[in-house]
């Protein structure tokens, strides 16, 4: 054993010392506790030199929680990684039903946008922050049409193919799941009728076994697959699917009765604002009969061959029964025209592309063109390059690439619906009082120094020959060319120019559409903020009852104009400092639209 080198005597001390240091941390440590519940807690002021607010109080003296807002403009800091200090406002916004409908924009002539104090400067990790929309300020009115009968229908018609992987499907929180449950389900946790064939690429059974839990906990009616091992190229795979498709359809029939009507392949990144209005277009084809639909989305969904328009179907193509058997059989589908001794000339990337060259080649079948944002009668109105796009008030069919082309989150920007209608998604209105631009579910503008807005452009009309006319008789359209509003893009007169499509395009306008959208100009600068969040009440504070809440974020910096409008007279405001966020709480309607 061994022995301490101290003598015993000096050992002894030693404790002594120890213990006395130890007793007397104890005694302060008592009384510092003791002095701590004695005393009044000490104004917050003491601390930050006056830079908070004490906390709040309610009438008994107890500290209240944070409201909803200040818990919602929190969370939106640390999920967005927003400035410490940001420019706030909120209003609240209360829908009701419109007799008329929905217009290309909704103006409201009294109303103002940006409330009374406008903007606050604040900083969001103040502890005593205090967000409430103020009292004084009414809830904002806003008329949206009634939602149609067809709003929520029974989709059991459509079957729906999408081939992705599993990486992509995991990313971002899952967001495309989220996204698909928007048009998979009946917002409620259930399937709406319509049914999905998934094929993951390279994917474990692992990994297919997540994903199809995540699909089932989200209400969708779902099969994972993994792709078949030749499918590494991401147009064979679609092609694959086609004959996945006809085997699902002819299980489902033998096996539960269901006849699918539409076999449906969609890029993962497809979106359907509104499965209601996709059946009644739908409605108009027998399915009984071989039909080929393409449902093209914008400009970029279309390309120009030796002078002609083409469309392949953006991303979203729909086979009744009868064509799906046809297409299934034809050699470009068996491999004989997509192997590695192929025409290189003849292969593409791009599955939609593949498939059209493949029925124009071996079938006297036309494709039967369903159009959203842009028909080729339209000319440039509609494409994302004029600043347009998502934001001028048409009513989508489809969204195609929404992400890249837009850094769009549909899936957020879609879950007002379920208070304000499906036609009341990215509809546009205008503040007169103010001059604010609101854009439901994309983004929110400013124009301080006013803003107009000209009729609807006239929609082309088709010639005899089957070629698209954009001109208005008078040999041109103008978009409030050099009248009362700026100049730049809007500013300049169209010149008529005749478009031609492909001889084996339909293109079904399907009597909508009509005129076009209404034209926004302004002289001098615009602010713009764009959609950064959408939920269903804060958890915590006020929130709750079937609201929504969105989120508008314009991030400091500088804000330049798109290419397309620099040097013609516009700003885009100057630089920021600071963040600036704008929140709009969206109140149950009462009475209910329907």
């Amino acid at each position: 054993m061994f022995r301490s080198i101290l003598p015993y005597g000096r050992r002894s001390r030693t404790f002594q010392v120890l213990s006395s240091i130890l007793v007397f941390c104890i005694l302060l440590s008592t009384l510092r506790l003791y002095r701590r519940h004695a005393e009044p807690p000490r104004s917050i002021y003491e601390y930050t030199d006056g830079k908070t607010r004490g906390p709040r109080l309610n009438e008994t003296g107890i500290q209240r929680p944070p409201s909803g807002e200040t818990t919602y403009l929190r969370y939106l800091a640390r999920q967005y990684e927003l400035s410490d200090e940001v420019q706030y406002f909120a209003r609240r916004i209360r829908p009701r039903a419109n007799a008329r409908g929905r217009e290309s924009i909704t103006q409201i002539a009294t109303a103002r946008f940006e409330p009374r104090g406008g903007f606050r400067r604040i900083r969001v990790d103040d502890e005593g922050l205090d967000l409430h929309v103020a009292e004084e300020e009414e809830a904002i009115s806003i008329p949206v049409a009634k939602p149609a009968a067809s709003e929520h229908p029974d989709a059991s018609p459509l079957l729906f193919g999408i081939s992705t992987s599993y990486d992509r499907l995991t990313r971002a929180r899952a967001s495309l799941v989220g996204d698909w449950a928007r048009w998979l389900t009946d917002g409620k946790g259930g399937s709406n009728g319509a049914s999905l064939v998934l094929t993951l690429r390279r994917a474990s059974s692992a990994e297919i076994g997540h994903v199809s839990s995540m699909l089932r906990d989200a209400g969708i009616d779902a099969v994972v697959l993994a792709a078949e091992d030749g499918s590494r190229d991401p147009a064979a795979r679609y092609l694959d699917l086609v004959r996945t498709l006809t085997g699902r359809r002819a299980e489902l029939l033998r096996a539960e009765g269901r006849e699918k009507s539409f076999l449906a392949l969609v890029d993962d990144d497809v979106f359907f604002p509104s499965v209601g209005r996709l059946m009644a277009r739908l409605r108009r084809y027998d399915a009984q009969s071989t039909a080929y639909l393409g449902l093209p989305s914008e400009r970029s969904d279309w390309v120009v061959e030796r002078n002609t328009t083409l469309t392949y179907g953006g991303g979203a193509v729909l086979l009744t029964p009868p064509a799906a058997e046809v297409v299934s059989r034809l050699p470009c589908l068996n491999g004989t025209s997509r192997g590695p001794d192929s025409d290189p000339g003849s292969r593409t990337s791009q599955w939609d592309e593949m498939l059209y060259n493949c029925v124009v080649e071996h079938t006297d079948e036309k494709l039967h063109v369903i159009p959203s944002l842009y028909t080729p009668r339209d000319g440039d109105v509609g494409d994302e390059a004029t600043g347009t796009g998502y934001g001028d008030g048409a009513r989508p069919l489809t969204l195609h690439h929404y992400g890249h082309r837009h850094r769009f989150e549909p899936g957020k920007a879609h879950l007002v619906t379920s208070l304000c209608g499906e036609a009341c998604f990215l509809q546009r209105f205008l503040f007169r009082a103010d001059s604010w631009v609101f854009v439901n579910g994309h983004s929110v503008a400013q124009y301080p120094d006013g803003v107009d807005v000209t009729q609807p452009a006239p929609s082309g009309r088709r010639d005899d020959e089957g070629n698209y006319r954009t001109d208005s008789g008078d040999g041109e359209r103008r978009r409030n060319a050099g009248q009362g509003g700026g100049g730049g893009k809007e500013g300049r007169a169209k010149a008529p120019r005749r478009i031609r499509v492909g001889e084996r395009l339909v293109v079904d306008s399907g009597g909508e559409g009509g005129e076009g959208p209404s034209v926004v100009s302004w002289a001098g600068t615009r602010r713009t903020w764009r959609l950064l969040d959408a939920r269903a009440g804060p958890s915590s504070g006020g929130g709750g009852g079937g609201e929504v809440w969105q989120a508008y974020v314009r991030r400091r910096g500088h804000h330049p104009l798109p290419a397309d409008e620099d040097g013609t007279g516009h700003t885009q405001d100057g630089p920021t400092d600071a963040d600036s966020v704008i929140v709009l709480i969206w109140e149950p309607p009462s009475p209910p639209l329907s």
